[in-house]
């Protein structure tokens, strides 16, 4: 089926949507292994790594950490993708044959990734969770920068030589102000303290698990963990991949009569290699930003090693 079908399309919505739903989750699975290789290399940081991950590659299952959950997000991306971009060209449509004008496409297609991405941020967040701890359970050792130095990343303990200053000074009777609290430091009297140790020595492989994990060390907030950057960057897969899409099929056939099944697998390659040259600086940061430390680190989506 063509990808953009035209305003006189018959097919049922029940059909379409369980068309997108498993086309999303077998496109998953099949390209997983890629996906997991991307995401390990986003995570990983030459300035911080002590010891690296080693690759499984005499194994098949390890490959696949996450992929579950990743292919229960994009199912349900996919089963309603097409049917949020369709009602966004035609409402947007500049006559009543349902045509619509390349820029009105363009803004379809970032309306879709805005309106998908409010579903898929949490299975995108359990996902890279899901890789990074099955990096630290391949060896993967990570040495914080020096302003976060009073976290320990393995202990999660606070550096002495700061308490010790506020008793000598409470003893001294002078007064001490109180020092802002910096926000990727674990405090050892909060009641999340004992999941984060629990879950740096065990960390989660599997769905169920790893929403466990999430809700017991940052609560609901844990799942919309770079939110802002999911949703900027499914803006921009739907805005280059549908705009690009449109090009092509516009200059190899505007009517869509004549398409052949090898022209819309080019068409559909080639959007998607624009997609991932456009795209990929904001999904490194996006993947950055759901790292298990990401707040001790790098404190801000600007910083960069």
């Amino acid at each position: 089926m063509d990808p953009i079908p035209p305003h006189n399309d018959q097919t049922d919505l029940v059909t379409a949507m369980l068309g997108g739903a498993i086309s999303g989750a077998v496109t998953t699975a099949l390209t997983y292994p890629f996906e997991y290789i991307k995401v390990t290399s986003q995570i990983e940081n030459r300035g911080l790594i002590k010891v690296a991950a080693e690759l499984p590659m005499n194994q098949v299952r390890p490959l696949f950490t996450g992929c579950g959950t990743l292919a229960l997000g994009n199912a349900l991306k996919g089963c309603s993708r097409m049917l949020v971009f369709n009602a966004m060209s035609n409402f947007m449509s500049s006559n009543e044959r349902g045509q619509t004008s390349a820029p009105r496409v363009v803004t379809a297609g970032l309306l879709t990734g805005a309106l998908e991405s409010l579903w898929v941020i949490p299975f995108e967040s359990m996902k890279t969770r899901l890789i990074e701890n099955s990096m630290y359970l391949q060896g993967m050792k990570v040495e914080l920068p020096g302003y976060a130095k009073t976290h320990d990343s393995s202990l999660g303990h606070h550096q002495q030589p700061q308490h010790t200053h506020s008793q000598s000074a409470h003893s001294r009777g002078t007064k001490t102000t109180k020092r802002p609290v910096n926000p990727g430091v674990v405090d050892s009297r909060n009641p999340r303290f004992k999941a984060i140790e629990y879950y740096k020595k065990y960390p989660s492989t599997t769905f169920p698990k790893i929403m466990k994990e999430i809700y017991a060390t940052q609560g609901l907030r844990g799942f919309k963990q770079g939110s802002l950057m999911t949703i900027f960057r499914q803006c921009m897969n739907s805005m280059v991949w549908y705009s690009s899409y449109n090009s092509f099929q516009q200059l190899i056939d505007p009517t869509r009569d004549s398409i052949t099944e090898l022209e819309l697998l080019g068409m559909g390659f080639a959007s998607s290699c624009a997609v991932v040259a456009i795209t990929q600086p904001i999904d490194l940061l996006k993947t950055r930003m759901q790292t298990r430390d990401y707040r001790i680190i790098y404190r801000d989506v600007m910083t960069y090693w």
